[in-house]
């Protein structure tokens, strides 16, 4: 039986101070798929309920501190040097502070068992109690595969795609095949189960600028698509894209660049840490000729074979990664630049994690971070996305078809810096099976065009439900924070799909304690089909506040609640305009609608 603090038992004071309690330990205690190796282990845990209360954690191996959070995170995470100057500008602790909750264990012996804690530290010092005993083995030293012994230059000109895949092809179950220091120019590349495959710091993968490197036979999007897509520069897909085949165990890691080389470089410039930064031309389907390299090919190549511009250009560039059907795959450490089309994507995938990278695809037309579709669990952490298009970006097919799929569902998000990206944490547009179980946490943003956007249309079907966004800093959003709509129109769209008779829909969607600072367009924003009789309904915002001009447009909504909201700055008159809704709830809201 647990015994309550002496406070409590002498009749329950309301003078019992807080600090009676002690620190709550972290919790659930885990290291995500495949994410460690022979030197280290990567954990990651739920923080405790009272956040507020941790300024650290430390780690402990065997009994033995190995160091804290914080520290580890100034070493292996590309996404806190933004959170601190991101709050470092907040003089007035106007943003909600962003909890960190991983850490990564170097330096660690091969083939080793090694039990793990983790204590949270408060702000006089003090440990909790331990978390839960983890215990976890690293791998022994993997099998190396150099693709410079199987005949690659790494010059950046010779092109190395035969030379790679010979090394992917010899490499045994539990192998690692290396890329070392140089610039490797290659056409499409196709993974196998149980390898991995590092672009090792000053190594680039260089996607070829010609379309003829990259399979024609590739993929379809979903398996009622009837347009199939060329191969991306790295798969893992069946060669002949009318068969099935799985995979599992893949990870792609290293502290090099894998750079798809579509579009030319607009400019060179510095970000808000002084960092060279570079920007790609943000082209469309009337300017790809002109701006585009491995695109303008792609797209050519298709014309010449009879398709028209429009369509060649919605679907016919290679995507950076694409794989499908993997069970448990790892990305970490590397940079993504310049796709033709999209970044990452997972199609009917399990348990992908991406921890630690940065991607750079601003503002590469498509240009995503990283997609799920279909897909089942999944985590997203410690990464800074610059992207041409949605940063986090989740679907679940499109019209009636996509009734036959899995839904799209478990994924957590946290600890994130999302800087250009048209939504930090985006649902659909493809919603057609459902899209569920999102949590986002612990986010910072500085620039996107949303924050959370959710988009479908009246002929999509499916939706999202269960989507939790919370404990998460916003700053100079350019569109809206928060967009909720099925008004969403693509146009290098292609409807090769038979429409739903259902309209897409979003609901149970929860966000608190979120700070935004700045946003150029509107705080909430939610379009229905009230016409229809189509309403989004059961969202929940609580402790939401916001800084600086920012209206609210809302239609199409019901049995939905606003609680504790607070618009400062925002200039004369009220901000919410409030058409076609039902059951609205608004409690402590300044100022509040009229």
């Amino acid at each position: 039986m647990r015994l309550l603090p002496p406070c409590l038992l002498a009749t329950l004071a309301l003078t019992c101070s807080l600090s009676s309690w002690a620190l709550e330990a972290p919790d659930r205690l885990q290291v995500p798929t495949l994410a460690f190796d022979d030197q280290s282990v990567m954990l990651v845990w739920h923080k405790p309920a009272a956040q507020a209360d941790v300024v650290d954690y430390h780690v402990y191996a065997n009994g033995v501190l190995l160091g804290s959070v914080n520290a580890n995170h100034d070493q292996v995470s590309p996404a806190k040097p933004y959170f601190d100057r991101f709050y470092a500008q907040d003089g007035a602790r106007f943003h909600h502070r962003v909890g960190l909750h991983s850490y990564t264990a170097l330096g660690l012996k091969p083939d080793t068992q090694y039990r793990f804690t983790v204590r949270a530290v408060g702000a006089d010092g003090k440990e909790s109690a331990d978390s839960p005993v983890l215990v976890q083995r690293t791998t022994s030293v993997a099998p190396l595969f150099d693709v410079k012994r199987y005949g690659a230059k790494g010059d950046g000109t010779a092109l190395d795609t035969q030379a790679i895949q010979r090394a992917i092809d010899a490499c045994t179950p539990g192998c690692k095949v290396l890329l070392p220091k140089g610039t490797y120019k290659s056409g499409a590349l196709y993974l196998k189960s149980n390898m991995t495959l590092e672009i090792a710091e000053g190594a680039t993968l260089l996607g070829s600028e010609r379309a003829e490197d990259y399979p024609l036979a590739g993929y379809r999007q979903y398996p009622y698509s009837t347009t199939i897509r060329p191969a991306s520069l790295i798969n893992a897909l069946p060669r002949d894209p009318s068969q099935h085949q799985a995979f599992e165990n893949i990870r792609i890691v290293g502290k090099g660049t894998i750079d798809g080389n579509g579009w030319k470089q607009r400019s060179d410039g510095v970000d808000e840490r002084g960092l060279p930064v570079s920007f790609y031309v943000a082209s469309d389907n009337t300017r790809y000729a002109q701006d585009g390299i491995l695109a303008k090919a792609q797209v050519e190549q298709a014309v010449t074979r009879g398709m028209n511009v429009k369509d060649a250009y919605g679907q016919m560039r290679s995507s950076l990664i694409t794989l499908r059907d993997v069970k448990n795959v790892f990305y970490g450490g590397f940079t993504a630049v310049n796709p033709a089309y999209h970044g990452i994507m997972n199609l009917e995938t399990e348990n992908v994690v991406l921890a630690n990278t940065t991607q750079k695809t601003y503002d590469a037309n498509n240009g995503d971070g990283i997609e799920f579709a279909n897909s089942k669990g999944s985590m997203v952490f410690n990464n800074v996305f610059d992207t041409g298009d949605d940063c986090v970006n989740f679907a679940a097919g499109t019209g009636a078809d996509a009734g036959h799929q899995p839904p799209q569902q478990d994924s957590w998000i946290f600890n994130n810096y999302f800087r250009h990206g048209h939504g930090m944490v985006v649902i659909g547009s493809h919603t057609g099976a459902w899209i569920e179980h999102i949590l986002a946490e612990d986010n910072v943003a500085d620039g996107t065009d949303a924050g959370l956007r959710m988009k479908s249309t009246t002929f999509m079907g499916g939706g999202g439900r269960d989507v939790t966004f919370r404990d998460s800093a916003l700053r100079n959003i350019v569109k809206q924070a928060f967009i909720v709509t099925l008004d969403y129109n693509d146009p290098n769209a292609i409807l090769d799909y038979q429409r739903s008779a259902t309209s897409g829909q979003f609901r149970d969607v929860h966000v608190s304690d979120v700070s935004v600072e700045n946003t150029r367009g509107n705080a909430f924003e939610v379009k229905g089909d009230s016409a229809a009789g189509v309403y989004h309904q059961g969202l929940s915002f609580d402790r939401v506040r916001f800084s600086g001009p920012a209206g609210v447009s809302i239609d199409g909504l019901k049995d939905s609640r606003f609680d504790r909201i607070e618009f400062t700055g925002q200039g004369p008159g009220n901000p919410w305009r409030l058409t076609n809704t039902q059951g609205l709830q608004f409690n402590h809201v300044h100022p509040a609608p009229l």
